[in-house]
C-alpha cells in the first residue's frame, strides 16, 4: 500500500461497510479472483447485503461467530466454472462432497465450516477451493500443514511462485485503486461497472 493510499484510509471512516467490502474482497470486485471471505460486525449484515444487490457479486453467509458474520463474497460464474475443473471435482469427492451440483457443495462447505466455528470440529481445508487458490496450493498446504510453502501472501504458495507473487501485486495495486474511488465518492456498483469496462477493453485490443 502505498503511503498516499495509506495516509487517505487512514481518514476514512473504517466502519463503513463499502471500504471493508474493497479491502477484503478488491480482488473478487474487480474480477481477478473466484471469491473472497468477508467478516464484518454482525448488525451489519443487512448493510452488506444491501451493497451486494445488483452487484453481480453474491454473499452467502457462512456462519455467524460470536458478534461477527462471515460472508462467502463471490462471482458465480467464475466460482462455479473452478469446481467444475474435473481435478477440483475429484478433491471435492474426497472430501465428501456431491460435486454435481454447485448449490449442495456450497451448503455442505457452509456446514462444514459453521461446525468448525461453533464446535471448533475439523476444519475443512477444502475451503482453498472455494476460495478459487490453485488447487496445487491447497493440496500443497494439506501435504505439508501449512508448512514448507515457498511465498505467501493471499495463500501460501507451493507451486508457480512467480506468477502468483506477481498476481498477489496486482491485487494489492487494485486494492489501493479501489480505495482512493471509494475516497473520491465511487459506490462499490460503480467500481465494479468500471473494472468490467477496463477488461472489455482489454478483451478488445
Amino acid at each position: 500500500m502505498s503511503e498516499e493510499v495509506f495516509e487517505m484510509l487512514c481518514a476514512m471512516d473504517r466502519q463503513r461497510i463499502e471500504l471493508q467490502i474493497v479491502l477484503q474482497c478488491a480482488p473478487t470486485i474487480a474480477g481477478y479472483k473466484t471469491s473472497n471471505l468477508l467478516i464484518v460486525p454482525r448488525e451489519q449484515e443487512d448493510k452488506v447485503r444491501y451493497v451486494l444487490r445488483h452487484s453481480g457479486l453474491l454473499g452467502y453467509r457462512l456462519v455467524y461467530d460470536r458478534q461477527r458474520v462471515i460472508f462467502l463474497v463471490f462471482n458465480r460464474d467464475m466460482l462455479t466454472g473452478y469446481l467444475a475443473q474435473p481435478e477440483v471435482k475429484a478433491f471435492l469427492t474426497g472430501y465428501g462432497y456431491r460435486a454435481d451440483s454447485f448449490g449442495y457443495c456450497l451448503r455442505h462447505f457452509q456446514e462444514r465450516y459453521d461446525a468448525f466455528v461453533s464446535n471448533r470440529k475439523e476444519f475443512p481445508h477444502e475451503m482453498g477451493a472455494f476460495l478459487g487458490y490453485p488447487l496445487c496450493d491447497v493440496i500443497g498446504f494439506i501435504e505439508n500443514c501449512g508448512d514448507k510453502f515457498k511465498a505467501s501472501g493471499y495463500w501460501k504458495v507451493y507451486d508457480n511462485v512467480e506468477e502468483t507473487t506477481s498476481l498477489f501485486e496486482l491485487f494489492e495495486s487494485t486494492k489501493d485503486e479501489m480505495i482512493l474511488k471509494l475516497s473520491d465518492g465511487y459506490t462499490v456498483k460503480q467500481i465494479i461497472g468500471e473494472f468490467k469496462n477496463k477488461s472489455r477493453m482489454n478483451a478488445a485490443v
